[in-house]
């Protein structure tokens, strides 16, 4: 089932997929790892932070100008009192820029560029889990899902703020004052 998400109205540029390299700090571009795998290790690493990973649905995020493959990785977490807390990663690959048409490009190379890009955006996300996991070792009280966790049923916590929500729309239903404490570990 393909996803057309809503859209931040401060989606940034990125670049295209075949313009990016390591010493920019990006990585993965030339994993040999399947997909499937990729996903494995990234369900194993939100189960490191709590979380439970439910699914990843495929899609399409259609940002500025440019179309870009990814997925949406839903989990959820189970809270103290018992109850499931949903969460949701919205995950879009780099663009691919589109063959020269008048050139002779190598058959098949855009769909492989398309799957390398995806393959990318996994292996980041699955690093980026990973970091957040040894920030959560270093900050007491840190809760690394938290931006991730759907606010209500459509938006997370981090799309809400970005958009210009207030401390109190972040609140949880029922919710209408915030409540000062101190951590005792």
């Amino acid at each position: 089932m393909n996803f057309i998400p809503d859209q931040p109205k401060n989606a940034e540029n990125v670049p295209f997929f075949e313009d990016v390299t390591s010493e920019q700090g990006w990585q993965g571009q030339t994993t040999s790892k399947s997909v499937e795998t990729l996903k494995s290790e990234i369900t194993q690493a939100v189960s490191r932070l709590g979380g439970t990973v439910v699914s990843f649905q495929k899609g399409v995020f259609q940002i500025v100008t440019h179309s870009r493959e990814g997925f949406r990785v839903h989990y959820h977490i189970d809270s103290s009192d018992g109850s499931v807390i949903p969460g949701r990663m919205d995950i879009a690959a780099l663009p691919c820029k589109k063959p020269d048409l008048s050139s002779r490009s190598r058959p098949g190379a855009e769909q492989k560029h398309r799957e390398q890009s995806l393959k990318m955006a996994l292996y980041m996300l699955r690093d980026a889990i990973d970091g957040l996991w040894f920030l959560q070792q270093l900050s007491p009280g840190y809760a690394p899902l938290m931006p991730f966790m759907l606010a209500d049923k459509e938006h997370t916590i981090s799309q809400l703020w970005s958009d210009g929500a207030s401390m109190r729309q972040l609140l949880p239903p029922g919710g209408t004052d915030f409540v000062d404490g101190e951590v005792i570990t």
